[in-house]
């Protein structure tokens, strides 16, 4: 009775976790040779443009607290808004 809330949501998540593996929204692939034609490196950036971020993983010395989460969701969300613009991001 007390985890009907909860249930509901992991049921959510487990349906859009499906949809988004169906889809492959978190799986982008680098450009094929075949796409590659452009010699010109200027020219291959401003047509396939990337975006990369990385962040240190966190130092076990203690327990992981809300401020590991805080520094992730930074990176998650900028990733994010770069993949909405087009970019391919890792």
């Amino acid at each position: 009775k007390k985890t009907v809330k909860r249930d509901a949501l992991k049921s959510i998540e487990k349906k859009i976790q499906q949809i988004w593996e169906k889809d492959h929204v978190f799986e982008v692939d680098a450009p094929t040779f075949d796409e590659i034609k452009i010699l010109d490196e200027h020219t291959l950036h401003e047509k396939y443009p990337k975006y990369m971020a990385t962040i240190p993983y966190p130092y076990m010395n203690g327990r992981l607290h809300l401020g590991h989460f805080f520094t992730m969701t930074k990176v998650e969300f900028a990733v994010g808004y770069e993949r909405m613009k087009g970019k391919r991001t890792l």
